[in-house]
């Protein structure tokens, strides 16, 4: 489609994007609606009762006192942005800010920190707490108080927020210092240069390994998110020097909370966008009492191809999902929860019809791939007195990926590979949190998964098994977590993960992991952290096999241990005022036991995740390195007075060593990153009630190193032939990218009904990005797939 024709659309839009304001705006009046919640401790998460709750900048004052359970609901709330203050003795001041009222009731969860003792009993120095207490702001703290450092807590108004993020949390942090995306088209994400199989997700405390559609198995990023984030509570993310309660993992944590739905009224919501449509409800099932939260989303990618509009290939993707929650509170036998995530996809990638700009299909081959992905929860908490909790989760994950692989010939279509990929876990865990005094706290729990692994991946042209495994295995983990608060200015938390995998005697690990902080002065925190972290190997990895003449198979990737990595962090944050804040780390990182091959070459499990490719099935040890190290700058400005901002930079290095002895770049070595984010909101109509908005964001790397291609030897062999002496010698262009938005929301002049439209231009600029070097076998050129082009999102949302 040519740009002539994009822009019409973009016109188009536009226009009706302010027809609407318009119309909205002369209707408009002051609508109301309701603010519940809980005000709980940060700590235990018990409910605070009797605490003061009040509505700022209204008049006149709306306030209310929080029950017995913490539950407290403010009546009369205008719609718009707005901000609450908690009080409650014994506790700091806390501040909630950006709450988004609109057709929908608002549900907050405000944690309040507890007193230190030896200063609440000096009046001077309590008004000194409590003003630094007043300049923290929960974004740049983290939801779980174990988190102490290099952590971002988000929630669904911020993963909406930013721009070019499709609705998607592991997008949208690569708006934060250190973090970036390997390709436009997938959420294969990189953290502090850092191998993207490092990551994991924990969905309600459940880890699992790839929440995406069209997820492979041994891969943390696909193209669609599972994860609906409509059903996205206050969450963190952690991306170095994890605390004690996290394992199997080394770069990163995403800690993923569900929303639970409002227990007092049935509220729904739909939402349409170039990528899907999708219905939310919410609601209780008997009125103050258990209460579900509901999400179903679908791709519309065949009616956005029969638009004009391209989605950078001639196929269609197809893919279903659901989230859920239901949530069952009792009044002695503790509260329940059952919670879900699911999804269906399924795609033909065809050699009919390709075009040269198409980033998925293959040249010569037709792809067939179908994965699905289930995994549900039951969890129990109970609070034996108002400091002690245990936490009891019982969860099934099911894991089925296959695909087909055929070789097209002008006259005969040739089956080429074929994978079959089956998981089933049964997983059971427990954490007591326990908090002594205001001062002492401490976290233990053990976890337990049960794996039934069903692995066949056979080349059918060579009649070659590449993996096979039918397996029953363990992975057993757990931890012990201590914080310490010497004074109010001075925080230690310590603790210990271990870890064991049932495949090999080498799966095993004990890794401590500590942190300090120190409130230096009011608004100003020094934190040191440092963490000892492993990850064992794929699936796919530990099972590929090789059959050997007598027939017989190599199974010696079973022997694999676990990749290891050690971090350490040093972190500054400052509350330059309530609005502003700024953060820097430094950081260094030391990997090992990193899986490379046994023969002298540069191939490393290092660059897992950049478009690699492994000759070998087997023949590997785990005696490779890595080395990184770096500097983080973020700036950030908090919504107030209509606007918000972020501004990020990252000086990293990351390199390498596999058997071959020499130290290299890595394949996510891009030296310097760099992002932007600003939005401006305008409110309109005569009340004031209603918004038009926009959101600009920039983003920039040096480049993803790659391997160069040996041309002559290609054009001999008809096959692309990598010069592996000069691994990730070379680099691709800069990558660079403008996204564009703009939109309204709008709040019915008689009903409590919310609209929100925007339209929505990734790569506004249409900068030509380099994805990957190739070798063209028919015409026998070296090529540069690139990423995304201009690429339009239109969005439309209806609360009631």
């Amino acid at each position: 489609m040519n740009c002539k024709r994009k822009r019409s659309y973009g016109l188009v839009l536009i226009s009706c994007l302010f027809f609407l304001a318009d119309n909205f705006a002369q209707n408009d009046r002051i609508e109301q609606q309701i603010i519940r919640g809980y005000v709980v401790d940060r700590t235990t998460q018990s409910g605070v009762s009797g605490a003061f709750v009040e509505l700022l900048n209204h008049s006149p004052r709306i306030t209310t006192i929080s029950d017995e359970n913490g539950a407290f609901e403010l009546k009369g709330v205008p719609v718009g942005r707005q901000r609450i203050r908690v009080e409650y003795e014994g506790y700091y001041e806390t501040l909630q800010e950006e709450l988004v009222v609109s057709g929908k009731q608002t549900v907050a969860s405000i944690p309040m920190d507890e007193e230190l003792e030896s200063f609440a009993t000096v009046e001077a120095d309590r008004t000194k707490v409590k003003d630094k207490r007043r300049f923290r702001n929960e974004k740049m703290e983290s939801v779980d108080e174990m988190n102490p450092i290099s952590t971002r807590a988000f929630n669904v108004e911020e993963v909406s927020k930013y721009v070019g993020g499709f609705n998607d949390p592991a997008r949208i942090v690569t708006n934060f210092s250190g973090m970036f995306n390997i390709d436009d088209a997938q959420n294969f994400i990189v953290s502090r240069g850092n191998s993207p199989y490092g990551m994991r997700w924990m969905i309600e405390g459940v880890p699992i390994e790839n929440p995406n559609h069209f997820a492979t198995m041994g891969n943390t990023g696909a193209i669609f998110p599972i994860l609906n984030t409509n059903l996205v509570d206050n969450s963190d993310f952690v991306n170095g020097a994890l605390s004690a309660q996290y394992s199997n993992a080394y770069s990163g944590i995403f800690d993923i909370n569900l929303k639970k739905g409002n227990n007092n009224k049935h509220e729904f919501q739909l939402q349409l966008s170039s990528f899907g449509f999708d219905v939310m409800a919410e609601g209780p099932f008997k009125k103050g009492g258990a209460s579900y939260a509901v999400a179903a989303r679908t791709g519309i990618f065949e009616l956005i191809q029969l638009a004009g509009l391209d989605i950078g290939s001639n196929s269609s993707p197809h893919y279903y999902d659901l989230n859920f929650k239901i949530e069952i509170p009792t009044k002695k036998a503790g509260k329940f929860s059952i919670f879900g995530i699911g999804g269906l996809s399924d795609v033909a990638l065809l050699d009919e019809g390709r075009d040269s700009s198409d980033i998925f299909v293959e040249q010569g081959v037709d792809i067939y791939v179908n994965a699905n992905l289930g995994l549900l929860g039951i969890k129990h908490q109970k609070f034996l007195d108002k400091q002690t909790s245990i936490k009891t989760t019982l969860s099934y994950l099911l894991e089925d990926y296959k695909s087909k692989r055929d070789t097209i010939y002008p006259d005969t279509v040739v089956p080429y590979f074929t994978v079959k990929n089956l998981r089933q876990r049964i997983g059971l865990s427990s954490i007591l949190n326990k908090k002594f005094t205001p001062k002492f706290t401490i976290r233990t729990g053990v976890h337990a998964y049960l794996h039934f692994i069903s692995i066949w991946d056979r080349w059918l042209q060579r009649n070659e098994t590449h993996s096979h495994a039918d397996e029953i295995e363990l992975f057993a983990s757990g931890f012990f977590q201590v914080q310490y608060k010497f004074s109010e200015r001075l925080i230690a938390t310590l603790g210990v993960q271990g870890m064991y995998w049932t495949l090999n005697k080498k799966s095993w690990a004990v890794e401590p992991r500590s942190a300090l902080n120190w409130y230096v002065a009011a608004r100003h925190k020094l934190s040191l952290g440092y963490g000892w972290h492993s990850k064992i190997q794929s699936f796919t990895m530990s099972f590929f096999v090789k059959q050997q003449p007598d027939g017989s198979y190599d199974t010696s990737n079973r022997e694999l241990g676990p990749t290891r990595s050690h971090h350490l962090v040093l972190s500054y944050d400052a509350y330059l005022t309530k609005f502003w804040g700024i953060r820097a780390n430094v950081y260094a990182l030391y990997n090992t036991d990193i899986p490379v091959l046994k023969k002298s070459s540069s191939i490393s499990l290092a660059n897992h995740g950049a478009f690699s490719i492994y000759p070998e099935l087997v023949g590997w040890e785990s005696t490779g390195e890595g080395f990184g190290y770096g500097a983080e700058l973020s700036i950030e400005k908090f919504f107030s007075q209509g606007y918000y901002g972020l501004l990020s930079g990252s000086y990293q290095r990351a390199f390498y060593k596999a058997s071959d002895q020499i130290w290299r770049n890595s394949a996510f070595d891009v030296q310097y990153i760099a992002s932007a984010v600003v939005g401006k909101e305008f409110k309109i109509g005569k009340r004031k009630r209603n918004v038009f908005y926009t959101d600009v964001r920039f983003n920039v790397h040096g480049g993803l190193p790659y391997t160069p291609i040996d041309l002559e030897a290609s054009r001999v062999a008809n096959e692309e032939v990598l010069l592996m002496n000069q691994a990730y010698s070379e680099r691709l262009g800069m990558y660079k990218r403008i996204d564009l938005r703009i939109g309204a929301r709008f709040n019915h002049r008689k009903k409590r009904i919310s609209h929100h439209i925007y339209i929505e231009i990734l790569n506004v600029a249409n900068f030509k990005n380099d994805l990957q070097i190739n070798y063209n076998t028919q015409k026998g050129t070296i090529e540069r797939a690139k990423q995304f082009g201009f690429l339009p999102n239109i969005f439309y949302q209806i609360r009631f």
